[in-house]
């Protein structure tokens, strides 16, 4: 973006907001104009109003990530970071500090975004991670940390930590798909397209 896109972001995001009166009529405003077959189209300034409204809460919604019906922020989207693949059902409750995100490690159990039933409740701080599936009516308490399936009307809560010692090292290169469909890894301050 050049100079002029970011001088015109904040002003640009104060309009919207006004016009729209609310972040979820925005969010469907920008899917509507820079989603196209299922690809982002960025250059539009109502993207970087968009953009420009999450960074300063320190957060991320995806543009691609799929959601059935507004959800629910109770504190507003503060931190909150929904990965591009995720899918979220209706009427979800999601407070702030929560991640759902993606699992892109090379040896990962359950690769790929968590998909998420209706009227899923997820607590602060809570991370839903990987290419799991979380059941209609699902309850996730605070600073619980969801990697496997939950079945429909289950919850989910903190357990004490435990830590577990390996003998041989993990591979915690982080992953992402590439345009072309392949897959580039970080590893020694920079991105690496794997062969």
């Amino acid at each position: 973006m050049g100079l002029i896109g970011k001088l015109l972001t904040p002003a640009a995001h104060a309009w919207y907001m006004l016009r729209y009166r609310s972040f979820w009529r925005l969010h469907n405003e920008m899917r509507r104009r820079c989603v196209r077959d299922g690809e982002l189209h960025d250059e539009k300034l109502i993207f970087h109003a968009y953009s420009h409204y999450l960074d300063k809460r320190g957060s991320f919604i995806g543009p691609l990530a799929e959601f059935a019906g507004e959800p629910c922020f109770p504190h507003g989207p503060v931190g909150v970071f929904i990965s591009n693949d995720a899918k979220i059902g209706r009427d979800a409750v999601i407070f702030q500090q929560v991640t759902i995100g993606s699992n892109n490690l090379a040896d990962a159990k359950n690769p790929g975004a968590p998909t998420l039933g209706d009227r899923v409740y997820i607590g602060a701080g809570a991370k839903v991670i990987g290419g799991i599936t979380v059941g209609d009516g699902c309850r996730i308490g605070a600073g619980a940390v969801v990697y496997a399936d939950m079945p429909e009307n289950s919850v989910a809560v903190c357990a004490p930590t435990r830590v577990i010692e390996r003998d041989a090292p993990m591979d915690n290169r982080h992953f992402q798909k590439t345009d072309d469909g392949g897959r580039r890894y970080f590893e020694d301050g920079r991105w690496h397209v794997e062969k």
